[in-house]
């Protein structure tokens, strides 16, 4: 009897197992799914947030490659690391598609039927970040509660959103907007998205 195709979830509850299990115990370390970029348009299947935010994009037997180019453009705007966890079968037709910063996986059936991952191609540092999309990730109040600590009037805080995200980008190198927005996702203590599969 042929062997159904892997799903994402089947992917995604072994990688929790096998890959994630320390970062999901680290106080310090945020693991969530389906963390949205750029207000929704597009998602980061599995986000690690730490000392920098790592995504994981996932593409198992079951799943076609349609939407990958444009997810790679979402990620590179963001993520400092990103790992991709293709099936094998995926596997040349994505490497040609995802930048040489960007970590593979190969995710692949073992011999008594459980999942086993074998790297292809280690993650390296993007230096591609967008500062202005990285704000993005950042809801309205807690755009408003960084700039309020940074000297901005009430008046100008009560500006549109888009100018929220401009006067972050403004005021705060990169290197510290960053900083800011990582402590910020992981101090949330509510999300919008599914808890993560465990």
């Amino acid at each position: 009897m042929a062997l159904k195709p892997l799903r994402d979830s089947d992917v995604r509850r072994a990688a929790y197992r096998r890959l994630f299990a320390r970062a999901q115990t680290c106080p310090d370390t945020l693991v969530i799914d389906e963390l949205g970029l750029d207000h929704g348009n597009c998602r980061i299947d599995i986000a690690l947030i730490n000392g920098h935010i790592r995504g994981v994009e996932i593409k198992a037997e079951a799943d076609s490659l349609e939407r990958l180019p444009k997810q790679v453009t979402a990620y590179s705007e963001v993520v400092d690391k990103a790992l991709l966890i293709v099936a094998p079968k995926h596997l040349e037709a994505a490497m040609a598609m995802v930048p040489d910063w960007w970590g593979i996986m190969v995710a692949e059936r073992g011999m008594s039927q459980g999942l086993r991952f074998r790297r292809v191609r280690p993650e390296r540092t993007n230096k591609g970040v967008d500062p202005l999309v990285l704000a993005r990730l950042l809801w309205r109040p807690e755009a408003q509660t960084i700039l309020r600590e940074l000297g901005v009037s009430e008046r100008e805080l009560r500006g549109q959103r888009a100018a929220l995200y401009q006067m972050l980008v403004d005021k705060l190198p990169l290197r510290r907007l960053a900083k800011t927005v990582r402590e910020t996702l992981k101090a949330r203590t509510t999300w919008r998205d599914r808890p993560p599969l465990l």
